[in-house]
């Protein structure tokens, strides 16, 4: 007969189960519940397994703790979704958006503006693990043929856009002959 291994403690779990409940948290929530508790712990946050998803809300505070949390773990990240323009703008204040996001997989951006966008979308060729880009703008004032042309560029899996209401949208985009 086999005998079920009952587990008492979260530090009991396999590294793979850890990963597999990592998944569906923020990534500084994992920072601050599991650093500092053990060895093992600690260095299963520094393991080069580990890739985090980020929620940068407007409630979100960028202390000193956070932007080094930030710093520290680019190349952890595989995913950000940020809420607004100006949380948005808080982040670009600190950071670019640079080879060092390197595991940088997904990135949704909610209210923001198509000038805001074109400057993004000047950083995002860099990442060669950029799959998916969900936008949702809050205007459209520029053309979005210069937009979709650049994003066209990019080697996506997944593209959504939201575009706010306004008659009539035309978008004209330029065929290479």
């Amino acid at each position: 007969l086999l005998e079920k291994k009952k587990i008492s403690s979260i530090e009991n779990l396999s590294n793979e189960s850890l990963f597999e409940i990592f998944d569906y948290l923020d990534g500084y929530d994992i920072y601050k519940a599991f650093s500092n508790l053990n060895i093992r712990l600690e260095n299963l946050l520094i393991s080069s397994s580990l890739f985090m998803k980020i929620e940068i809300s407007s409630n979100t505070i960028f202390d000193f703790h956070y932007k080094q949390f930030l710093k520290s773990n680019k190349h952890h990240i595989i995913s950000f979704d940020i809420d607004s323009q100006s949380t948005l703008d808080k982040f670009m204040n600190l950071f670019i958006i640079d080879s060092l996001f390197s595991r940088l997989e997904s990135l949704t951006l909610n209210s923001i503006s198509t000038y805001k966008l074109l400057i993004i979308l000047f950083y995002l060729k860099i990442l060669s693990y950029l799959s998916s880009l969900s936008i949702c703008l809050n205007n459209c004032s520029h053309d979005l043929g210069d937009i979709y042309q650049i994003i066209f560029h990019l080697s996506l899996k997944y593209f959504r856009v939201a575009v706010p209401r306004q008659p009539p949208l035309c978008i004209i985009i330029p065929i290479a002959a």
